[in-house]
């Protein structure tokens, strides 16, 4: 005789992981659910509530006693992390650390330039993007054996300075000094003097630009 299979409904098994669940949310409103216990209880009886009426008043009670004070306990471990989060990263809203280099100033003054240096390499490795750190070496290298590198420095500071006016009229500035100085190259020097004209257009540094083209232009002439 073959046996019928039964229909009856098996009773499904709470997975380990399930009942792991449970206890951790249990755990997490353990504190709600007392507190919810404490007050619910007195004042429901205070309301003149019995029976299945108190009971409903404090399940409400713990329920929502729960809640508030886990989205409290989120809201202060949240926010403290955030604030952590900003003082040791800041973001672009806040006010970024500008470093001084004074470590690197002292050995310039003891006269220990090639550390200075050597500082400053290290530093621009970090900060590949740092356009002060350009400038910093290029007035280094304005008065040095090297010239020429401070050139390179200053071009390429002023290419990271992007649109910093500023930065990019000092740039200028230094280069016209080096060609018309110590590197003696009037023709690169015209290239910034013209670059100066166009694009500060106006102004007093541009006026002066001019007249300087205009005497590198004048034809020598003869004693």
């Amino acid at each position: 005789m073959v046996p019928v299979p039964s229909h009856q409904p098996q009773a499904t098994p709470i997975r380990s992981d399930d009942a792991q669940d449970l206890f951790e949310q249990l755990g997490k409103n353990a504190y709600g659910i007392l507190v919810g216990l404490v007050f619910g209880v007195p004042l429901g009886w205070l309301l003149q509530l019995r029976g299945i009426w108190l009971y409903l008043f404090v399940v409400v009670a713990v329920v929502v006693i729960a809640r508030s004070i886990r989205y409290l306990t989120t809201v202060i471990v949240d926010g403290t992390a955030n604030a952590f989060l900003r003082m040791v990263w800041p973001t672009g809203n806040s006010t970024p650390y500008t470093p001084t280099y004074s470590m690197e100033e002292s050995m310039v003054a003891r006269g220990d330039v090639d550390g200075a240096l050597a500082h400053f390499g290290a530093a621009m490795r970090l900060h590949p993007t740092d356009p002060e750190l350009r400038f910093r070496v290029g007035e280094l290298l304005f008065r040095s054996p090297s010239p020429a590198k401070a050139a390179m420095y200053f071009i390429e500071g002023r290419q990271l300075a992007g649109d910093n006016r500023g930065r990019e009229l000092y740039a200028t500035q230094r280069l016209i000094d080096l060609y018309l100085g110590s590197l003696g190259n009037p023709v690169a020097a015209l290239v910034e003097l013209t670059r100066l004209v166009d694009r500060f257009p106006g102004t007093r540094e541009a006026e002066s630009a001019a007249a300087v083209i205009a005497r590198l232009k004048r034809p020598a002439t003869g004693s």
